[in-house]
C-alpha cells in the first residue's frame, strides 16, 4: 500500500535535489517542504545519503514505493542503482530508439517516438537529473549515465535525418542543435515545469497533450 508520507517526501526531495543540488539540499529543507518534522525524516531515514538513493530507487523502480518499508531506510547499494539505471538506458536505446525494420524502413512516425519520449522522461527523468547533477554524491552512476546520455543525443539526430528524408519533418537547418532543444521542449511539459512550478497541477495527459502539439508545430510540414 502507498504511504502518503513517503510519496510526499520523494516528490519534494526530488524536487529540491534537482533544484538546488544534493550538496546545496538540507534535510530541514525536505522535511519542510514535505510537510513533516526534521525529527520524522531523521526517523524515516538513516541520512540525506538514504533520501538521495530512495529517490533514484523510487524512480526506477515503480513498485517500490508500495512496498512495506522497515524504519529507519538505509542507502541502496551502489551495485543496485546501476543495474537499475543500466536496465532504463537499456530500455531507451533497445525499444524507444528503434524506429526502423530490419530492411531500414521506417516502423515508429516522428509523433510516437515524440510521445515515447515524453513517456520516458515522465517515469525516469527525476532520478536521470539527479544523477547528472550530483557528479560528487553519484559518481558511479554519473559515469555510467553520462556517455550513454550523449549516445542517445547521437542517435536521435541521426534519426531526425531519417525523418527528414522520409518527408515526417521539415528540413532543419543546424540539426545538431535540434536535438536538445527538442529535448529540452519534452523535458519541460513530462518533468520541468512541475517542478519549476509545483504550485501549479497539470495532469500527465494533459501535459503530453500540449507538448505533443508544440512539437508538431515546430517540426511537422
Amino acid at each position: 500500500m502507498e504511504n502518503p508520507r513517503l510519496q510526499k517526501i520523494y516528490q519534494e526531495a526530488g524536487r529540491l535535489f534537482n533544484l538546488n543540488g544534493y550538496a546545496n539540499t538540507k534535510m530541514a529543507e525536505i522535511a519542510k517542504a514535505s510537510g513533516v518534522a526534521v525529527g520524522t525524516m531523521y526517523s524515516t531515514f538513516t541520512g540525506k545519503d538514504a533520501v538521495l538513493s530512495f529517490v533514484i530507487k523510487a524512480t526506477f523502480d515503480k513498485d517500490y514505493l508500495l512496498q512495506e518499508f522497515t524504519l529507519p531506510i538505509k542507502p541502496a547499494d551502489d551495485s543496485e542503482l546501476l543495474s537499475m539505471l543500466r536496465r532504463v538506458m537499456d530500455y531507451s536505446f533497445g525499444s524507444i530508439l528503434n524506429i526502423t525494420d530490419e530492411k531500414g524502413e521506417i516502423c515508429k512516425d516522428f509523433l510516437t517516438l515524440v510521445e515515447e519520449l515524453f513517456d520516458l522522461f515522465a517515469d525516469y527523468l527525476l532520478a536521470l537529473d539527479v544523477i547528472e547533477h550530483n557528479p560528487e554524491a553519484l559518481a558511479e552512476m554519473n559515469k555510467e549515465y553520462m556517455p550513454r546520455k550523449w549516445a542517445f543525443f547521437g542517435e536521435l539526430e541521426k534519426y531526425l535525418k531519417v525523418y527528414i528524408d522520409a518527408g515526417q519533418i521539415r528540413q532543419l537547418e543546424y540539426l545538431p542543435l535540434h536535438v536538445p532543444f527538442l529535448i529540452n521542449a519534452i523535458t519541460w511539459w513530462a518533468l520541468n515545469s512541475v517542478l519549476s512550478f509545483p504550485q501549479v497541477t497539470v495532469q500527465r495527459d494533459t501535459a503530453k497533450e500540449i507538448c505533443i502539439g508544440v512539437v508538431r508545430k515546430m517540426y511537422q510540414l
